[in-house]
């Protein structure tokens, strides 16, 4: 036999045998993999990232496989197998709210949070359910805004005083009336006190703040009142003692003839204190007679009469922090004085910045 047909015939012999042996090794390895194959559980555990949540009134919570599913260490196969296999059921509901339409009809919108309350949340997993719990509480106290003083005249009575509209509450949740302690305040006194405004919400979250009353003095010459106005800074009602001068009237009586005004009077009595004549204790004529003895009696009534006093007018100037001047010069010099006053104290104070004037007679 020639020597080529040896060397074929032995590479053929140890291919069959390599293969024979590739063939033995990829059956075993076949009924490995088989086995293992058999015997693993291809469907992935549940895990959850919790079993109760605690949300905040007002915040937003889903109620989805994302939100409640860990799935940090599985891969996208076992998310996906998990997403198709786990239902979820749930109580939880946001609380809706009454619209009326430009139509004038009515609608219901979601608010987007629910309302505060407990909840519970079911995933159902290869026939077993898992229970998640949900609360949702309100730790959030409402807001409340007051004007830093409130200003009352003298006297006011503060049961009836409208405390209320100088306050402005906000809250998610309904609110209870506020509530104004002025138990302090006397307001036969001028002078500064504290009161407190509180407020509190249907959650038992309460709010309470201080704030100033200044009661401020009445005058007799002046009229004094309070108002409540809206500040154009802020636009917040603010309470503020207005004054203007009350303005004094004075009438004139006049008598049908033969009878006399006070001016005429005061005449009679000049006519009736001259002196009679040398020639005798009366007067010779008749008339001169009757003029001595009208002027005796006006002159009698006179002297029992008050002096007329002249008026004099007060000018003053107020600024809305309290300050109050006061002159008997001129309007120019009031008006001159509490400028200065805004001006000195115009960056150090809330309130300095207007100013009324006027004047009136004593």
């Amino acid at each position: 036999m020639k020597v080529k047909e040896l060397i074929n015939r032995y590479i053929n012999i140890k291919t069959k045998k390599i293969t024979a042996i590739c063939i033995v090794v990829a059956l075993v390895i076949a009924c490995v993999g088989g086995i293992i194959y058999a015997t693993r559980d291809k469907t992935p555990s549940l895990v959850l990232k919790k079993d109760k949540f605690t949300v905040e009134y007002g915040e937003a919570f889903n109620t989805d496989f994302k939100t409640l599913v860990d799935t940090k260490n599985l891969n996208e196969e076992d998310i996906h197998y998990l997403q198709h296999n786990v239902k979820i059921k749930s109580n939880v509901k946001n609380e809706v709210e009454t619209v009326i339409n430009q139509d004038g009809t009515t609608s219901e919108k979601d608010k987007g949070y629910a309302k505060v309350g407990d909840y519970k949340i079911t995933l159902t997993y290869k026939n077993k359910d898992i229970t998640v719990a949900v609360k949702v509480k309100d730790t959030v106290a409402p807001e409340l805004t007051i004007p830093e003083n409130v200003e009352i005249v003298q006297g006011t009575d503060l049961a009836t005083f409208d405390f209320k509209s100088l306050i402005t509450a906000t809250d998610l949740a309904q609110l209870n009336d506020v509530q104004i302690d002025h138990s302090t305040v006397d307001v036969n006194n001028p002078a500064e006190y504290t009161a407190k405004a509180s407020i509190e919400d249907i959650n038992k979250n309460k709010t309470e703040k201080e704030f100033k009353v200044t009661v401020v003095a009445t005058d007799p010459n002046v009229e004094t009142k309070t108002e409540i106005i809206t500040d154009p800074a802020t636009g917040q009602k603010k309470s503020v003692v207005t004054t203007k001068p009350k303005i004094n009237t004075t009438t004139s009586s006049s008598t049908n003839n033969g009878s006399s005004s006070s001016s005429s009077s005061n005449n009679s009595s000049n006519s009736g204190s001259s002196k009679p004549s040398t020639g005798g204790s009366t007067s010779g004529s008749t008339g001169g007679s009757s003029g001595g003895s009208t002027g005796g009696n006006t002159g009698g009534n006179s002297e029992n009469k008050p002096p007329i006093s002249e008026k004099t007018i007060v000018y003053w100037a107020k600024c809305d922090c309290g300050f109050y001047i006061e002159s008997t010069i001129s309007q120019n010099e009031v008006l001159n004085k509490i400028k200065k006053h805004v001006e000195d104290n115009l960056w150090t104070s809330d309130t300095c910045g207007h100013y009324n004037y006027g004047y009136y007679e004593k």
